[in-house]
């Protein structure tokens, strides 16, 4: 395998996909030959950035281009399947932000074109990456602490997401919880069979919109195992991300970061730093590590770490989340035909 950076195109240069223009930019293993976005100036400004990168309105160059070996989505949601439909089938491998779809049988969809074109196609749930979590899951998996019992995750958001993002996001199951429902699956190594949601809308903004911004979604696992999961869209003291883990024999944590671990001790109490802002900043290696990842998936050195199996069964349970939530009743999870990718 040739060790020449691999030219890559970035789909979509909203928030998300500022972050991954930032990364590429960074690797010395990629080359970003084109920016793709609907807002022109926008792709232009990312793509001088780079040497020999284009900014574009339009896939249709990237797709023509047999020198672009791969594409990172970042665009809406609801245009995932129709650019993972044509960038597979021009051969290209695919990074597509979480989640794929909002619907499983698109999701399907979508990880079949990639193995009839044979390109691989990673679905970006960054937390996976983020060397805290790494460690507290090898610490579980390790059987560290023993057999677990209960897992609880924190993800609270900030600064509030702006009411035009929350129209297209899929909702805060979709959105928000699928980061941690992935978590949960990840840590135990299981699928849940029973979820329970109760979730409440404060922000009249966002109950105009019929979501919700403060959730509690509980998983129950064959082993006995129980997950919580605690989501809110506004968390004032900072940007609010931690797991915690209890086993028979111990107990794993994740905690906050902050820019720095200095403590100023006097009379009035203790000082320290907030936490990170926002998930630019809190996940700033896992971003980078993902991303890393994905060359590493590009020249078939390892499969991706997130499966399609994966995909679609964090899809199918943010789904009952929700139904519970509207119910008001605990569901039943369907996971339809298992699959082994």
């Amino acid at each position: 395998m040739s060790n020449a950076a691999i030219p890559v195109a970035l789909i979509g240069g909203g928030r998300i996909g500022q972050v991954h223009a930032s990364n590429i930019l960074a690797n010395p293993r990629l080359s970003l030959r084109y920016v793709v976005d609907i807002d022109e100036k926008a792709a232009k400004a990312w793509a001088a950035k780079a040497p020999n990168c284009e900014g574009v309105t339009s896939l249709d160059p990237v797709l023509n281009d047999a020198s672009v070996k791969a594409i990172v989505v970042c665009t809406p949601t609801a245009a995932h399947p129709e650019i993972i439909t044509k960038a597979a089938k021009a051969g290209k491998a695919i990074m597509c932000e979480k989640p794929i779809s909002l619907i499983t049988s698109e999701i399907d969809e979508c990880y079949a074109q990639a193995a009839k074109y044979g390109v691989p196609l990673l679905c970006g749930y960054q937390r996976r990456h983020d060397p805290s979590f790494v460690k507290l899951h090898e610490a579980v998996t390790s059987g560290a602490i023993g057999q677990v019992q209960i897992v609880k995750t924190i993800s609270r958001d900030n600064p509030v997401p702006t009411i035009a993002y929350l129209k297209i996001s899929g909702r805060i199951f979709h959105d928000c919880g699928s980061h941690d429902i992935d978590l949960c699956r990840w840590i135990t190594g299981e699928d849940p069979y029973e979820v329970y949601t109760a979730a409440s809308a404060f922000n009249p903004a966002i109950k105009e919109l019929n979501d919700w911004d403060t959730v509690l979604i509980t998983l129950k696992f064959p082993s006995g195992v129980i997950a919580s999961i605690d989501l809110s869209r506004k968390a004032a003291y900072g940007y609010d991300q931690r797991i915690e883990v209890l086993g028979n024999a111990g107990m794993a944590q994740a905690e906050n970061r902050q820019p720095t671990t200095t403590i100023v001790s006097t009379d009035k109490g203790l000082l320290t730093d907030p936490f990170c802002w926002s998930f630019p900043q809190r996940y700033v290696e896992a971003y980078a590590r993902e991303l890393d990842h994905f060359v590493d998936v590009i020249q078939g050195k390892v499969a991706p770490k997130l499966s399609h199996d994966d995909a679609r069964k964090v899809a199918i349970i943010a789904e009952a989340a929700e139904e519970s939530c509207m119910k008001g009743a605990p569901v039943k999870i369907d996971y339809g035909n298992s699959l082994k990718n």
